[in-house]
């Protein structure tokens, strides 16, 4: 028997959690693969990857049935990469030059994944993540390892784990614990979809437990234990029947205005990409979506979308907001988000952000054309992302103005993503002319403290750092210098150490995801303005982020649990 021990990490995903230690990765438990039809190198890999390919495209389209889009559309993506020739064409060179099969895969997996992860965007772990999971799906075919998992609660533990370990049908999964990756990955954005509580950057001892063993996961003290004790065991079952019951109370204020206790109204919106998630949005009470994500359809497109392409994934999106608010981001490809016929060219070096969509006018110029054609019904607004300087904000708006003549509407309010240094630095000038501010809070933490966003330590609480809250601050008030308003739709606005300094250095509006927009509005309607803005007024002094969080905590923490 192992002995107890606690390991710590950083959250993914927060909650608690007891559940059985269910291994995802374990080596293969045979030496030499089971005996096949065909000894044919070609023949089995080609048969491995096309099984893989063919259960996440089941299990995509199971989820689309549940109403599950965006999980469906990770899994899609997923199994295209199973389908990938090159990908393919690599392991059957390797075996066909001698090496065993299993090792061909994995060395083009890996070299495969290598490739992705060296590209110049430094967020393009998590597609490189994605393919290490499907080359670690297609070995377990190979070896005969795919049975199904116990039927009892498992915490899935892993060297890394997938989004499609979490979604495994006919499995019940209460946590997850990995040993790497990152808050921005494609698991992680599942876990906190599904309320999966998920811990990462943890000892890799952990991966020594035995499958079966008991463990509890608290994911908000960023610890896990085995072998916990009774009164451990009580307290966790006591807190995750507490959760269940504050989700449901939290449902009955839906109708309630996101309002503090003194009056001062925040507009609350959501973050959206799939017609599931829009109509999720307006059933918990969103006013309009600030933002909506346009790329994660063409994350595998062969070539930049047409206007009929993009209507195709709009249309649907957008019948289900009509008469709503709605801010379309534009393409966002430089995001953790590269298609591969980006990924290919110039070996990787393509530029980023938006000189790379000025870069092919007529394809922006499609897009806008389609968004204004399919959102005709709704209160359009369109945002740009990684916008750096008022010259390209007046490259777009050019743009959008002929699509506007062209299609035959008004140009709508054309707004910015602010989440570079320059962005701030330039918020004066820029504020002249943008209708509006849409502070992204991941990259912006990111960029203006040198982190990389695979880092687990790049949180959203992050920034609440002063040097980005300060940065936050100034964009705000060129914002209102020029009557402009500002929201937040990283996912900063979500975290209970965050929301009150944005709401205290003067925000607008925020912008989260469907599943947080309950807890948000709760925590909104229990502060009081005039204290978040004393408290950000003090936060700005401080010089490190644990000091700003104690601070929060101490002023704020009735109104944050």
């Amino acid at each position: 028997m192992t002995d107890r021990r606690t390991y710590t990490g950083h959250t993914a995903a927060p909650g608690i959690a007891l559940g059985f230690v269910h291994r995802t990765d374990r080596p293969p438990t045979r030496t030499v693969l089971p005996q096949r039809t065909s000894g044919d190198p070609t023949q089995q890999i080609t048969d491995a990857f096309d099984a893989i390919a063919t259960s996440l495209l089941d299990l995509s389209s199971a989820l689309r049935e549940q109403g599950k889009d965006e999980q469906a559309d990770i899994m899609e993506v997923n199994s295209y990469i199973a389908q990938d020739p090159d990908l393919r064409d690599q392991a059957i060179k390797r075996a066909n030059d001698g090496q065993p099969v299993p090792v061909a895969v994995r060395q083009a997996v890996d070299t495969y994944a290598g490739t992705i992860a060296a590209l110049d965007d430094p967020t393009l772990a998590e597609r490189a993540a994605d393919v290490r999971q499907v080359g670690r799906r297609v070995l377990a075919h190979l070896h005969g390892d795919t049975g199904p998992a116990p039927d009892q609660p498992l915490v899935l533990v892993a060297h890394e784990i997938g989004a499609a370990d979490l979604l495994e049908p006919g499995q019940t999964v209460t946590a997850a614990i990995s040993v790497t990756g990152g808050p921005n990955s494609h698991a992680a954005i599942v876990a906190r979809s599904m309320g999966i509580p998920f811990l990462l950057a943890v000892d890799p001892q952990l991966l020594e437990l035995p499958d079966g063993q008991e463990i509890l996961l608290d994911a908000d003290l960023a610890s896990a234990v085995n072998h916990p004790d009774d009164d451990e065991r009580t307290r966790a079952l006591r807190a995750m029947e507490n959760a269940r019951t504050r989700r449901l109370a939290l449902a009955e204020e839906r109708h309630l205005p996101a309002e503090t206790l003194d009056e001062h109204r925040i507009v609350l919106r959501a973050n959206v990409a799939t017609p599931a998630e829009a109509r999720a949005a307006l059933t918990t009470g969103a006013e309009g979506i600030g933002l909506l994500r346009t790329e994660l359809p063409f994350l595998n497109h062969p070539a930049w979308p047409t206007r009929d392409q993009h209507a195709a994934t709009l249309v649907p999106v957008l019948r289900a907001l009509t008469g709503q608010v709605v801010t379309a981001r534009t393409l966002d490809f430089a995001d953790d988000k590269l298609p591969p016929f980006l990924a290919r060219l110039q070996g990787g070096r393509i530029g980023r952000g938006l000189p790379l969509m000025l870069a092919q006018p007529n394809a922006f110029a499609d897009q806008f054309r389609s968004l204004l054609s399919a959102g005709a019904d709704t209160d359009l607004r369109i945002m740009i992302p990684m916008v750096a300087s008022i010259d390209e904000l007046r490259a777009c708006r050019r743009l959008l103005q002929a699509a506007a003549d062209e299609v035959g509407v008004p140009t709508p309010p054309l707004g910015i993503m602010v989440e570079l240094p320059e962005a701030v630095a330039a918020a004066d000038e820029l504020a002249r002319e943008a209708s509006f501010f849409s502070i992204g809070s991941n990259d912006l933490t990111c960029q203006i403290l040198g982190l990389d966003r695979r880092d687990p330590t790049a949180t959203p609480a992050m920034a609440a750092h002063p040097a980005v809250l300060d940065a936050i601050t100034r964009v705000v008030d060129a914002a209102h210098r020029h009557h402009r308003q500002v929201s937040v739709c990283g996912d900063a606005a979500a975290h209970p150490l965050v929301t009150p300094l944005l709401i205290g250095v003067g925000c607008d509006s925020l912008s989260v995801g469907p599943a947080a927009l309950d807890e948000v509005r709760a925590r909104i309607r229990r502060l009081r303005h005039d204290t978040c803005a004393s408290l950000a007024a003090v936060a700005l002094t401080r010089g490190t982020p644990e000091e700003v969080w104690r601070l929060v905590e101490q002023c704020c923490r009735p109104s944050l649990s």
